[in-house]
């Protein structure tokens, strides 16, 4: 759930409504951060799941170009994804449907 967008958001999937603006628009400055991957269209989680850190999706549908990476959560790739699309764009959409990455292993105490 979204509280409050502007200062804490926590998103999945970012949805770009097709419109007159070239889709090179929205990827440039993705590839300052990300190796930005084109995907058939699948399921966000399923694309995601698919990705190794440091990369995101592009996947179209026939609504929308839809930009996926690697996880979700306050913390995650999505969020920064989707703070960085919705300065170029405030119509882009926000979805929470990837799940933030679970590590599994030793906790790094970084108190020293």
């Amino acid at each position: 759930m979204i509280n409050n967008v502007k200062s804490c958001p926590n998103f999945g999937s970012t949805r770009i409504p097709y419109k007159d603006v070239p889709v090179a628009k929205y990827l440039e400055p993705l590839n300052k951060y990300f190796e930005v991957k084109g995907f058939n269209l699948m399921k966000p989680q399923e694309a995601a799941d698919k990705l190794d850190f440091g990369k995101a999706a592009a996947m179209m549908d026939k609504d929308a170009m839809i930009i996926v990476g690697k996880d979700g959560g306050p913390g995650g790739a999505d969020t920064f994804i989707g703070r960085l699309l919705k300065k170029i764009d405030p119509d882009v959409k926000y979805i929470d449907d990837v799940k933030p990455v679970e590590i599994d292993g030793p906790v790094i105490d970084l108190n020293i």
